[in-house]
């Protein structure tokens, strides 16, 4: 976003700070989405709308620690 040169001082990368704060917001958008519609049946499974419209579902909370949500990089998928 950000970069400094010897040669030409402070350049701002406008295209690489809009493809950033894209993603940031879409990721928000996702999360707000998920967290709205989260729901536990009777039997206990926890469904959920994603982001596209598509119902997923899981017998563990997905917003707990090593649920469905997590991407802290422990190798379960994330996201």
């Amino acid at each position: 976003m950000l970069s400094y040169s010897a040669d030409t001082g402070w350049v701002s990368h406008i295209f690489q700070g809009a493809l950033m704060i894209t993603f940031i917001a879409f990721s928000l958008y996702q999360n707000r989405v998920r967290r709205k519609s989260l729901r536990r049946q009777e039997d206990g499974l926890y469904v959920w709308i994603e982001w596209h419209g598509g119902e997923r579902s899981s017998y563990t909370d997905p917003s707990a620690a090593g649920g469905a949500w997590d991407s802290d990089g422990d190798g379960d998928g994330g996201d």
